[in-house]
């Protein structure tokens, strides 16, 4: 294993290499790892390090022995065509570029690894071979790994290299949130000399799925000190002050209903995203249920934490990432559900307006989540007292400051209401009423939102029955306790005769399903998500409060393995017709590409064609703003499934004339209509949604 130690040797070297020189991109080590999709042959593929400083036969052997590695052999050159190409249309390297490998200590080798005798140069790039092993399972002996470090702004990262790309878990980017530091603001970090990144932090307190490790999701535990984020990336660099602009980052905050989750959970293990699509990944912690919301609307208490928590680790981001390979210039924030959310409030919060935090946005499966500071006090206040009677501001909190983290806890059991709050100071507004002012008054960047099909049918969990028979108890009693839609929705939809069942008359605008599931499981995806989000995007191109704005919708899902109710949201291995739902989260490994951590097989090849195109065409847009991509990058890296998936497609705008998205399937997309648009003109009639009003 190399250590620490032996890095810092590597790099000493290296840098006394390029001290002096002028080079055309940033001198570093890149992982070279041709990802195909085929995630069940990950750990065969070949890999390697790519260390572009032009050096001596000697140093170029004794950088690959301080990494524990030899110089590549020149009959593996071949494993790397893909990668070579990529770098030439990069302008990393020349299409001339001669390399060291371990057949010669006197010849180099082109980048097919044949042998050239008699140049006049003494110095060239080389490649190292990559042993490290692949991460394949969620509790991995991360002890094993070789060690790698970032150093930038006075601090050293020391991190790990795996098979696929570098990582860096557990970075602190905030004041831990515990103590007098509970439910205020967060607050950066005062650097420090030395960070150890070599293993994953806890997630935040919660109850649910990463409450500990009873699902096999988390077997780094909880804690309320739990501020961290963790780093992917491709490519360290040696020296940041050639100039040359870094990869671009992706920043991604997990979904949880704002009650859990994790930036640790293995379903957004970077690796693959970052192999696939040349970008930087972060994912970052936040407070959640009570610690990250609570508002007493006192003056004291204000809520929006966990809103705080996103913005301090974007400045992080921002401040540090050049040390890790990324552009601070070029950073795209995505999003799942509450994740999705917290992208939208995100683009409105005041306090950031003006930094440049980010320039671009993925919103999947949202809308907006923010909620009145009233109901957040209604619905915690009563617990509240309980816990500190008879006491009101400053001492109120010095009290809920004293109490156990577990008693606090416990009150998320009682208060459902835990989200994001109109505060007057980070949100000034609902975000509908926010982005109707125009662009001006929010973060106004480039936009890539959408959905999957039916949403609905994981998020009811077992509320909803395949069985059920009354259609008129599903809508008046089952979506309605749920939340999905209010009383007069309820009867609104049984009285306007769009949602039919088998057998019945269709009239203009019905839509006929086989079955009161089935129905409701739609009427729950539009009332909850889909129309909300809709209108959201409609005020926003009404107003041109975008830079611009793609629309999309996934027609191909693949299920969580634990948020899979009544086994629904997927087909069996071979079977691609078995009918399906595309259930709320199971576009997660098509953008993260995980399935080889929780060992999901294969169903069909168009699962690696779908997944390639999906995170083609995310890093495109974290490229450039644009999910569109360039033909030229595609055949540069011999993405010839997503150049099908292309091929002759246009994929329009979202504006206020043209209100159309991109359905997508393989193997190619189609230009839609906005989705379940007249039941969601009939819903709005009684939306009550905050911010919405009609």
């Amino acid at each position: 294993m190399m250590t620490f130690a032996s890095f810092a040797v590597a790099v000493a070297i290296i840098y006394r290499q390029i001290i002096g020189v002028a080079p055309t991109s940033t001198p570093g080590i890149t992982v070279f790892f041709e990802n195909d999709g085929n995630w069940t042959a990950h750990g065969s593929r070949p890999s390697a390090l790519f260390v572009n400083v032009p050096t001596d036969q000697p140093t170029a052997a004794d950088v690959c022995a301080a990494y524990n590695e030899t110089l590549l052999p020149c009959n593996s050159f071949a494993g790397f065509q893909n990668a070579f190409s990529y770098q030439k249309y990069l302008g990393s390297v020349s299409s001339e570029q001669l390399f060291w490998s371990s057949c010669s200590e006197t010849s180099p080798v082109t980048s097919t690894g044949s042998l050239v005798d008699g140049s006049s140069e003494t110095t060239f790039a080389y490649l190292c071979t990559n042993s490290a092993p692949l991460v394949d399972k969620v509790d991995m002996d991360f002890s094993v790994f070789p060690r790698v470090n970032a150093s930038y702004n006075g601090t050293t990262y020391e991190g790990l290299r795996d098979h696929m790309t570098f990582r860096f878990a557990g970075i602190p980017f905030a004041e831990p949130p515990t103590g007098n530091r509970r439910f205020k603001n967060a607050v950066a970090l005062n650097s420090t000399p030395y960070v150890n990144a070599t293993k994953y932090s806890p997630a935040c307190l919660q109850y649910g799925y990463f409450d500990g490790n009873a699902y096999g999701l988390n077997p780094w535990g909880n804690s309320e000190n739990c501020l961290y984020l963790n780093i992917y990336t491709p490519f360290l660099p040696f020296d940041t002050s050639s100039g040359a602009p870094g990869k671009p980052v992706m920043v991604w905050y997990y979904g949880g209903g704002d009650t859990q989750g994790s930036a640790a959970d293995s379903t957004f293990d970077g690796a693959s995203l970052t192999s696939r699509a040349d970008v930087v990944v972060v994912t970052v912690n936040y407070r959640l249920n009570i610690f990250g919301s609570l508002t007493l609307d006192d003056g004291v208490i204000n809520g929006n934490q966990m809103l705080t928590d996103k913005i301090i680790g974007l400045r992080w981001v921002k401040q540090n990432i050049a040390g890790f390979g990324g552009n601070p210039e070029n950073i795209t924030i995505f999003g799942q559900s509450a994740g999705g959310g917290s992208v939208v409030n995100l683009i409105s919060a005041a306090t950031t307006f003006g930094e440049n935090l980010f320039q671009n946005a993925i919103i999947q499966s949202a809308k907006s989540n923010v909620e009145t500071a009233a109901s957040i006090v209604d619905a915690a206040l009563p617990y509240i007292d309980t816990l500190c009677p008879s006491i009101t501001g400053v001492e109120r909190l010095d009290c809920l400051q004293a109490l156990p983290a577990d008693t606090l806890l416990n009150v998320t059991n009682y208060a459902a209401t835990w989200s994001p709050s109109v505060d007057g100071v980070n949100i000034i507004d609902f975000p509908p009423s926010q982005w109707a002012l125009g662009p001006q008054y929010i973060n106004s960047v480039n936009v890539l939102s959408g959905n999957v099909m039916e949403e609905w049918q994981s998020l009811a969990t077992t509320t909803l029955a395949p069985n059920m028979t009354n259609f008129t108890e599903a809508v008046l009693y089952n979506l309605t306790n749920d939340g999905a839609i209010s009383q007069d929705q309820a009867q609104l939809i049984l009285d306007s005769g769009m949602w039919l069942v088998t057998n019945d008359t269709v009239t203009n605008g019905s839509v006929t399903y086989d079955s009161v599931y089935n129905a409701s499981v739609h009427i729950g995806t539009e009332a909850a998500l889909v129309c909300s989000g809709t209108v959201l995007y409609q005020i926003a191109a009404a107003s041109r409060a975008f830079k611009s704005h793609w629309q999309y919708a996934h027609q191909r899902g693949y299920a969580l393995s634990y948020y899979d109710f009544y086994d629904k949201c997927t087909f069996p291995v071979g079977e691609p017709d078995t009918p399906y739902y595309r259930c709320h989260s199971s576009d997660l490994y098509e953008v993260f590409g995980t399935y080889y951590l929780f060992d999901h097989p294969i169903r069909a090849p168009e699962d690696v064609y779908y997944t390639n195109a999906i995170q083609d065409i995310w890093g495109w847009f974290a490229r450039t703003g644009s999910p569109i991509v360039d033909p030229a990058y595609l055949k540069a890296r011999n993405y010839t499934s997503t150049e099908t998936f292309f091929d002759g497609f246009h994929w329009p705008q979202f504006t206020a004339s043209s209100q159309k998205l991109a359905a997508f399937q393989w193997p190619q997309p189609e230009v839609t209509l906005l989705l379940y648009q007249d039941h969601c003109d009939l819903l709005e009639k009684y939306q009550t949604y905050p911010g919405l009003t009609y």
